[in-house]
């Protein structure tokens, strides 16, 4: 009862904060907005990790000078049994055209490089899962001295960014103080270090964009024992639209150091959308990930592992405002044979406001 009573009370804080920045806007003032999302996800697993999850997320946007605004992400987000407050942007940036399309961001943002990164919000992913389950998963054990890493992570670092792009082509450098491999809940006191990623795409005709990024640094500092352990990330996108359907993957190669030697994980995702209505649609999502894991007792041994997802979802706009999703998931974790499966639901609400 005392969990029910947290999820009606959260819901409630939930819509009327978004209320309130509705009616305390001008009609006719632009330059401030909210996007509000309100979401509840449930799987019928035996998995006690797999309870019921609510995520409020709200992306707000203000005009501070002309051609400078600030962004603010925050979001509260209920999993494990357990209420989470994060950050996941707080930035200022500016956009001005010399040439090309040029904008300088600063702050807190999402890790520029994968494509999960684009799509990790429950209004921007077609999946009853809110989110690429690769950004959230860690990858096995690479040694007592290496923190819990991930192929590709959903992680929010500080740092600058700047991005240029014309009518066929776009182009963007970083530098941030997170590397993309670190496990997006490691506790703080991993390296600061700072990392540098690179990247850019071409999209030869409407619909249809290639791209290719790089990172690079150190996730984990030195210690008595060793120097700083470093990593590189190669990772390869694309995206076709064509009609009703959306068809997008990625690939990403990691090397990473350790202090028994360099080991490489790599993997891909690909995933289809069709509209099948204007208020009805499918997604599929597949995820099949490579990575080696090394003996934690006994002779010193290293046995490749691999990790496969499936995840297939069928949507319903309720209304322009709210969809139901029903989606059933196949998945082999890394040390197991056989895939579990699983079923769910989800509601997504969400809703623009000035």
């Amino acid at each position: 009862m005392p969990r029910v009573m947290a999820s009606v009370v959260m819901f409630v804080l939930a819509f009327r904060a978004a209320a309130y920045a509705q009616e305390s806007q001008a009609p006719q003032s632009r330059r401030f907005a909210v996007d509000t999302v309100v979401g509840y996800q449930n799987y019928a697993t035996d998995y006690p990790d797999w309870t019921a999850q609510y995520v409020f997320d709200a992306f707000t946007t203000a005009e501070i000078h002309k051609h400078w605004q600030a962004t603010f992400r925050p979001k509260v987000w209920r999993m494990r049994n357990e209420w989470h407050l994060l950050i996941d942007q707080a930035s200022v940036q500016t956009e001005f055209h010399k040439g090309s399309n040029w904008r300088i961001e600063a702050g807190r943002f999402p890790v520029p490089i994968g494509l999960g990164m684009t799509e990790n919000r429950a209004d921007l992913n077609g999946g009853m899962i809110w989110w690429h389950r690769a950004y959230y998963m860690p990858i096995p054990f690479l040694g007592a001295d290496v923190p819990r890493l991930s192929l590709m992570s959903a992680v929010y670092p500080s740092g600058v960014q700047v991005s240029t792009s014309a009518g066929h082509w776009d182009a963007r450098g970083a530098v941030v103080d997170l590397s993309p491999i670190e496990f997006w809940r490691e506790p703080a006191g991993v390296s600061r270090s700072p990392n540098g990623i690179l990247g850019g795409g071409v999209s030869p005709w409407q619909g249809f964009r290639v791209g290719i990024a790089g990172a690079w640094g150190e996730f984990a500092a030195p210690t008595e024992t060793r120097g700083g352990l470093g990593y590189s990330m190669a990772n390869v996108e694309g995206e076709y639209a064509f009609k009703y359907s959306k068809v997008s993957g990625e690939w990403t190669r990691d090397r990473i150091e350790t202090s028994t030697g360099d080991r490489r994980s790599s993997g891909w995702t690909v995933q289809w959308q069709q509209t099948v209505t204007p208020r009805l649609f499918v997604h599929s999502r597949a995820s099949l990930l490579h990575s080696p894991e090394v003996s934690r007792n006994g002779p010193f041994t290293v046995t490749e592992r691999t990790y496969r997802s499936i995840d297939t979802t069928i949507g319903y706009r309720l209304s322009p405002t709210l969809t139901v999703r029903l989606g059933h998931s196949s998945m082999k974790s890394w040390t197991t044979g056989t895939s579990d499966q699983q079923a769910g639901v989800s509601l997504m609400w969400t809703n623009r406001w000035w």
